[in-house]
């Protein structure tokens, strides 16, 4: 469902308002839950299901955009981390009630949070950003004022959003056009590589097949103390990525923990290759190793980026063609996993994802600039100054560069003068 719903997220957002559309896909999640827990028919559980795949898409999509566009730089990593941080806890929560429950009272229980989630979405004000762009100036000064309060230089922000933003980026067909220009592409086409380099280097099957990895490298350990130790190693390593992400940086963080994960699969898939006697607990500590640090950096900081790095113009459908590439990849990878693994043996496989995530690494370090602290519009302007640079050799002169040669030519005349006297 992901690759079918992702493409219209964007542009339905940018139509009614992503804080609106996040209202509307949040109020009947807890149906759907429901409806998967009490269906008398087979054919409604699909549809539960399908419906529950096609709103957590949604959110995907629009949720990192938004806290972008709503929270001030010195906690907008904190902000960007915590929906990852819940859905860790949620995760847990749902290995411990399949543990104790029916499956149908667990999947029931599980509705209960997204009801008053749902309410709490309405304090939420809508993104100024999107305001500026349908015009709605005063809605916008409405909107920055509740988030920055009454001592915030609400005018001085009102300005830097107008700034980046027009009337002419609030149709589908108009990011587009904005999407061929390099400034915009640039970013879109890092993050894109970075989210489809993540599920190829086997996220999805190592939190997947846990349990058939651990048995395949003949780790003796019960499956469900294995999921949720998994669970657990993922959980806390994702509050140490929320109280440190705007203290270390994105970049440094993700930079770091996907060299570790590309050095966990890598000695992993050694061992298994090499089939070492008497080293299962190898591949049990580098599974664990890449927990923490998928849990640190590599799961949360690409989230984050998307958000703070998209620029203005293009962030709704720019952030519709990521989800869109990421689901297919993540759909992909998971679907042939087990049959390359039969014909390439766990070992290759692991060693194939470790490449992956190394190039996550060598791409962030080389390209991907860091934004802790810093406003959209500067992230903007990075990539502005970027695109200008490519151009300079160019003879087009701007009118703040004729006057500079200008300036210099003078001095040069008056000290030509002075040496002739």
């Amino acid at each position: 469902m992901g690759f079918v719903i992702s493409p219209l997220a964007g542009p339905v957002a940018e139509h009614v308002g992503p804080r609106r559309l996040l209202v509307i896909t949040m109020f009947p999640v807890a149906g759907f839950w429901l409806l998967q827990a009490f269906s008398p028919y087979l054919w409604l559980l699909y549809l539960g299901r399908g419906l529950l795949a096609s709103t957590a898409t949604v959110t995907f999509t629009i949720v990192q955009p938004l806290v972008a566009e709503l929270c001030p730089p010195r906690i907008r990593g904190l902000a960007s981390v915590l929906p990852e941080l819940f859905a860790c806890v949620g995760l847990l929560m749902s290995y411990l009630l399949a543990s104790l429950l029916p499956w149908d009272m667990a999947t029931a229980i599980s509705a209960a949070p997204f009801l008053p989630l749902s309410f709490l979405i309405l304090l939420v004000p809508e993104s100024p950003y999107w305001l500026v762009r349908k015009n709605k100036i005063d809605e916008a000064e409405k909107s920055l004022r509740l988030l920055l309060g009454r001592d915030g230089n609400v005018a001085g922000e009102l300005e830097a959003i107008r700034s980046t933003t027009t009337q002419r980026q609030s149709e589908v067909r108009d990011q587009v056009r904005e999407l061929r220009k390099p400034r915009n592409a640039i970013p879109v086409v890092l993050m894109l590589s970075v989210f489809m380099l993540r599920e190829l280097g086997g996220k999805g099957p190592v939190f997947s097949y846990t349990v058939y990895i651990f048995r395949k490298a003949e780790v003796q350990l019960d499956a469900f103390y294995c999921t949720v130790f998994v669970g657990v190693a993922r959980l806390v390593s994702t509050c140490v990525s929320a109280c440190s992400l705007d203290l270390v940086g994105r970049k440094r963080l993700l930079v770091a923990t996907a060299t570790i994960c590309a050095v966990s699969e890598a000695v992993a898939g050694a061992f298994l290759f090499l089939e070492v006697e008497g080293a299962s607990w190898v591949p049990l500590a580098s599974v664990i190793v890449f927990v923490i640090g998928y849990g640190v950096g590599l799961g949360p900081v690409p989230w984050a980026y998307l958000g703070e790095l998209l620029p203005t113009p293009v962030r709704s459908l720019g952030a519709a063609l990521i989800t869109f590439s990421y689901s297919i990849t993540y759909f992909v990878v998971n679907l042939l996993f087990l049959k390359v693994i039969s014909s390439l043996g766990l070992g290759l496989t692991l060693l194939i994802f470790g490449t992956a995530n190394l190039a996550i690494a060598l791409v962030v370090l080389l390209f991907i600039p860091e934004t802790k602290g810093r406003t959209l519009q500067d992230m903007e302007k990075a990539f502005s100054s970027r695109s200008k640079s490519k151009i300079s050799h160019q003879p087009i002169q701007t009118v703040a560069g004729l006057a500079e040669m200008r300036q210099t030519v003078l001095q040069e005349n008056k000290e030509n003068k002075r040496s002739e006297d």
